[in-house]
């Protein structure tokens, strides 16, 4: 008889928990109190932040290979990061500035690349240049106090500008970890630098999918899921958790009934999950405690579909701006190809409360100066997307907070992009975490350490 998993969130991570476990041979159910799969992905029928993959999302890449979407996701040399800063001379204007990806191996294409950005001035490359070949020869070693200093502390100490942190290294941890140097650990941000700069050099390279999430990732992992005889049960809210001394019994669902399994994975937002925990759990054991210590970051995203079409696609990162990135993709076929134009903004509670009209004007006026030459003079539509919980808060000494897959109790397991996976609060962390709990699952049942 198949052992049975059941799986609380149809986000990503419980889709790939599910997508990974049938594979296996369990008998799967998944439970989703929305109308369809995609937890927080979707909002009033918008993708909520646009998508860009980055090269060192292998396991975002080996998901897009299991639903067989890969082709949807196209790495081009072509498509590199841009900075939009302000001039530094007596013009006032802005300019804007490519990331260089010189065709060398792992770490020489970042070195030369770093020597030849004019991002940053010659003093501020030169100490960063510095502060890699020392921490390349280990010598002296990186401190070992990173996760309790903010990344902007660091980046001072390590040499680098005011204007170095206000014009690149702060918009590209907006863009890479969802908040500011201020509002983030040393720590994350070096190891996300780490992964997509000095490690592989295809991990630095970008994509922006041809196709919205719900075609890339949703539509196929639901067919997927049916064809591999996973029940979902959509619609269906959960009003608890049940546990014993030892183990979890059973899920209490809020119509009245009760689903039991032998292996339970929470695939929800820590907010949500917590109200579903005996109060017993969270005084008896620190994992669950933490939970109640973990906080957000806010995003807003406002999505333009522009009447002029502009140069695409590009990801172009905006330095003292109100909004942090913005992501340009052509969308359709020939005579109906249009432009959509997506900014964001994230660690700005402030944007939240703005009208709609007044976050429209904002946003087109961005989009007219970053793109002068291309005549925007207004949007064919938009759609205006606020997210108060968009991304899990990493600052200074959060990493202890986050929990592993595998919980005290020996028959739950923890999936999230909230999770200890090492990652900031991605779409990578999230996918990568259902891989993590499949994986302990399969070594439970096996016995494996």
């Amino acid at each position: 008889m198949k052992r049975q998993v059941l799986i609380i969130g149809g986000g990503l991570a419980g889709l790939t928990a599910a997508l990974r476990l049938s594979a296996q041979g369990y008998a799967v159910t998944l439970v989703d109190q929305g109308s369809e799969l995609g937890g927080r992905l979707l909002q009033s029928d918008t993708e909520t932040l646009p998508v860009v993959v980055l090269g060192y999302q292998q396991a975002t890449l080996s998901l897009l290979q299991t639903l067989g979407t890969a082709s949807h996701v196209s790495f081009s040399n072509r498509l590199r990061l841009e900075f939009r800063l302000p001039d530094s001379g007596a013009s006032g204007t802005a300019r804007r500035v490519r990331w260089p990806r010189p065709l060398l191996p792992a770490p020489f294409h970042t070195i030369l690349g770093l020597a030849f950005f004019h991002g940053l001035s010659r003093r501020d490359r030169w100490h960063l240049l510095m502060l890699l070949e020392r921490t390349w020869e280990g010598d002296p070693p990186l401190p070992a106090d990173l996760e309790h200093r903010t990344a902007a502390a660091w980046l001072t100490e390590s040499g680098q500008s005011t204007d170095a942190a206000n014009h690149v290294w702060n918009p590209l941890a907006h863009f890479l970890v969802g908040n500011g140097l201020t509002n983030i650990s040393a720590a994350i941000l070096i190891a996300t630098l780490t992964r997509c700069f000095l490690t592989a050099r295809r991990h630095a390279g970008l994509a922006i999918p041809d196709c919205d999430l719900r075609p890339l990732f949703l539509e196929p992992a639901h067919e997927k899921l049916l064809q591999a005889g996973v029940l979902l049960r959509l619609d269906t809210a959960v009003e608890h958790l049940r546990f014993d001394a030892h183990r979890i019994t059973g899920v209490q669902l809020r119509s009245g009934g009760m689903l039991t399994a032998d292996w339970y994975v929470a695939a929800l937002p820590h907010r949500h999950l917590t109200p579903l925990l005996p109060e017993r759990a969270l005084t008896r054991f620190a994992y669950f405690q933490h939970l109640t210590k973990l906080t957000d970051t806010p995003a807003l995203t406002v999505h333009l579909w522009l009447n002029q079409p502009v140069p695409a696609p590009h990801v172009l990162l905006l330095a003292e701006r109100p909004f942090h990135w913005l992501v340009c993709r052509a969308e359709g076929e020939s005579a109906d190809r249009q432009t959509r134009v997506s900014l964001t903004a994230t660690g700005r509670p402030d944007l939240l409360a703005r009208p709609d009209q007044e976050l429209l004007e904002l946003a087109l006026k961005e989009v007219v100066t970053a793109f002068p030459s291309a005549g925007v003079a207004g949007a064919k539509d938009y759609r205006i997307v606020r997210q108060p919980h968009a991304f899990l808060s990493t600052g200074a000494g959060t990493a202890a907070l986050r929990p592993l897959q595998q919980s005290p109790f020996p028959n739950l397991f923890l999936a999230g992009d909230w999770t200890d996976t090492g990652l900031p609060a991605t779409l990578e962390s999230a996918i990568l975490s259902g891989t993590l709990c499949a994986k302990a699952i399969q070594a439970k049942q096996t016995g494996t350490p």
